[in-house]
């Protein structure tokens, strides 16, 4: 029937959402901003998958590719609350300051 695989591909989605978002909180996934215009991060996951989440005036969008380049999720936050709580995860995780530890470590030499 299509309507329970609709809900199982649902509870999937809400599945895999909630344990990123529980390893984001934790810090063992570390998000990195990228370089284009709009808020966009991204993490490797595992060393298989490649994890993206990203906004733009409309809503926020996640994305899960393979490490060969093939999509396996693409969500919305019109598909799933999580994707926002992902999004504020990630962009709360503050990236790792490169120009404090530099002055650290000249600080501590002197």
């Amino acid at each position: 029937m299509k309507i329970s695989k609709d809900i199982r591909l649902q509870r999937q989605l809400q599945s895999q959402l909630q344990y990123l978002l529980k390893l984001t909180t934790c810090g063992v996934v570390r998000w990195k901003r990228t370089a284009a215009l709009n808020e966009t991060f991204t993490t490797a996951v595992r060393g298989i998958f490649v994890a993206t989440i990203w906004e733009d005036s409309l809503r926020r969008y996640f994305s899960l590719v393979s490490s060969e380049g093939w999509s396996q999720v693409l969500a919305t936050s019109a598909d799933c609350d999580l994707v926002d709580a992902l999004f504020s995860a990630a962009r709360s995780k503050p990236p790792f300051d490169v120009q404090k530890a530099i002055t650290d470590i000249i600080l501590s030499r002197s």
